[in-house]
């Protein structure tokens, strides 16, 4: 079996479920809709597994200030662009303008995780150097931040905000 085929057979199982999951919620936030506002508070929680991800560098503070940095920025452009999303809230009920964000996010949350233990398992020193932990840092810092910015607008918006 090549590289590619001991990739994804190494996995464990539930990472392919995962990314079923994530694929159908990113391509249902493609199209309008209307539904209850407690799963969107919850999308914040994709970031945990960024903060998990960079807790296994070896590289010292710079990595976690530039997470943090990145997830702050992030946290402002994804309270932004919910304002032209949300187009109604209406007690626990929002109704949301479709958009390629949210599938954009979740994939690229998804597979920098992925990215991350391949890198881990088969170049451990590529893992193990800074570019890429800090680039890793920053780009799963924007990724989180902007689903808890997205998620703080519907949370403060009133209805005639939306």
């Amino acid at each position: 079996m090549g590289g590619l085929g001991l990739i994804v057979t190494g996995a464990p199982i539930w990472v392919w479920p995962l990314l079923v999951l994530l694929v159908v919620v990113g391509l249902r936030a493609t199209r309008q809709r209307e539904a209850l506002a407690l799963p969107l508070y919850f999308l914040p929680l994709l970031g945990v597994l960024s903060i998990n991800a960079v807790s296994r560098f070896q590289a010292g503070w710079e990595v976690w200030a530039l997470f943090a940095l990145a997830y702050v920025f992030g946290g402002r452009v994804g309270f932004g662009f919910q304002k032209g999303v949300l187009l109604n809230k209406s007690g626990r009920r929002v109704r949301l303008r479709g958009e390629w964000l949210t599938f954009g996010l979740m994939m690229v949350v998804f597979w920098m995780n992925f990215t991350g233990g391949v890198m881990r398992a088969v170049a451990p020193a590529v893992y193990n150097g800074n570019g890429f932990q800090f680039g890793f840092a920053v780009i799963a810092g924007l990724a989180a931040g902007v689903f808890l910015g997205r998620a703080m607008w519907v949370f403060t918006a009133s209805p005639q905000q939306a």
